[in-house]
């Protein structure tokens, strides 16, 4: 029997009640992984009933649908507050690899549902390319500046892309076979950054 708790929740009272369902869920994401990620459960953790859920989200694609697409507009804003705190150009590509290695490792669910899972919903794609573009602008031009002013457009792009090939093919690699390939967080790191050191120095 669902009990119909909503009505003296502090969550509803406030209105806030989409808001502590998005925090509950991240919540379960990070203590308990995504086989853990039910509406039923969620609902406990946020202090209502599955009735009120729906009223939210109409199932559970919808709220991982819309964790997603939060989960990576926080990492984004997040990163870039640090980069444009950071110094040099060569500091933000140590930051930028450090910082996804380590998102990586600490929430493997939330990495995998932001970069590797592709979802079903077509409009949460496009948002979530559109954030991803904006994303990588930033690091592009960091990519530029280390490369210089004067390299080709069509250079830079590539080169951005095979640094973020080696940085999502590490951070997988640490995931899902660390054992095998004698990986560490330290470890993926350090062959990470020398392979984009190599990557940047291909053009000189």
């Amino acid at each position: 029997m669902i009990m119909a708790i909503e009505k003296t929740s502090p969550s509803t009272k406030t209105g806030n009640l989409r808001k502590h369902i998005i925090e509950a869920a991240s919540r379960v994401l990070i203590e308990e992984g995504y086989e853990h990620l039910s509406l039923r459960h969620v609902a406990q953790k946020a202090g209502c009933s599955q009735m009120a859920m729906y009223r939210h989200f109409a199932n559970k694609d919808a709220l991982i649908h819309y964790l997603c697409l939060e989960l990576y507009t926080r990492f984004t804003e997040r990163i870039n507050r640090k980069l444009n705190a950071a110094g040099n150009a060569g500091e933000k590509v140590h930051f930028f690899i450090a910082e996804m290695i380590g998102f990586a490792t600490a929430y493997p669910d939330h990495y995998s549902l932001i970069f590797l899972q592709r979802q079903s919903d077509r409009l949460l794609n496009e948002e979530r390319d559109r954030l991803g573009k904006e994303f990588l602008q930033g690091i592009r031009e960091v990519v530029q500046e280390l490369l210089s002013l004067e390299t080709p457009k069509e250079t830079v792009d590539m080169r951005l892309r095979q640094i973020v090939m080696t940085l999502h093919g590490a951070a997988a690699l640490l995931l899902a076979h660390p054992k095998a390939y004698g990986l560490s967080r330290n470890k993926a790191i350090q062959d990470t950054e020398e392979l984009v050191g190599c990557i940047l120095r291909a053009d000189r």
